[in-house]
């Protein structure tokens, strides 16, 4: 059934379709399944892709018996080829998240996310957060505080202006300072480098963000 080894030259459509060649000759431009271009090179750094493998072949079609995986990501750069990108796409499509999250999250960042603005969904759910916790703190201090010092002195493990948990037991003394570096954190490590650097990230970084918001609203509501 099977006979000698042969090279074989390949390469994908952005669809993830392989067309492949035993002669290494590949004169098509467009994919025969779906019509759309091929890609010989990553799109983000320009790394050429792997284009060549060896297999033993059926003699009864000339086929190869062995394909290589299809890479979903550039070895180089780690950007997502374009049939790993539709896939995530997809994904995304057929997961209604937003029942799952916090409704002050879905009343700012909804709109924004769903026209492609994901970078300015994130920093207008967290710019909700960071109001919410200020006018809870201002209220209860007359002090006006704003960002990671905010929630550094709102959630401070020792007196806390805002309680999450009972500061009398250890478990509720972990409470305290967890959630107080996950509330500095969010606005440290991603409301701040969106409102201050033209940063892009795709939609499913986003809705990761988007969850930490929420839980956070969520923690917030249930505050003692």
């Amino acid at each position: 059934m099977i006979r000698r080894v042969y090279t074989f030259t390949y390469q994908y459509c952005r669809n993830g379709h392989m067309l492949y060649s035993h002669d290494g000759i590949i004169s098509r431009k467009k994919c025969q399944q779906c019509g759309e271009s091929y890609i010989p090179a990553c799109e983000a750094c320009n790394t050429a892709l792997q284009n060549s493998f060896s297999s033993p072949v059926y003699l009864t079609n000339s086929q190869p018996v062995n394909f290589p995986p299809r890479p979903d990501f550039c070895p180089e750069c780690g950007n997502a080829f374009p049939w790993a990108k539709g896939d995530q796409e997809v994904k995304v499509a057929s997961f209604d998240f937003w029942d799952m999250l916090h409704p002050s999250v879905i009343g700012v960042a909804r709109q924004r996310f769903e026209s492609g603005h994901y970078a300015d969904a994130v920093e207008s759910a967290l710019k909700a957060l960071n109001v919410q916790v200020k006018k809870i703190y201002k209220t209860k201090t007359g002090e006006e505080l704003d960002g990671v010092p905010l929630m550094r002195k709102a959630f401070a493990h020792t007196a806390p202006i805002i309680q999450l948990g009972d500061l009398t037991e250890q478990t509720g003394r972990n409470i305290q300072q967890g959630y107080m570096d996950l509330y500095a954190g969010a606005i440290a490590g991603i409301r701040n480098p969106k409102a201050h650097d033209n940063i892009v990230i795709d939609d499913i970084r986003a809705i990761h963000h988007l969850f930490v918001t929420s839980l956070l609203f969520y923690k917030l509501d249930e505050r003692l």
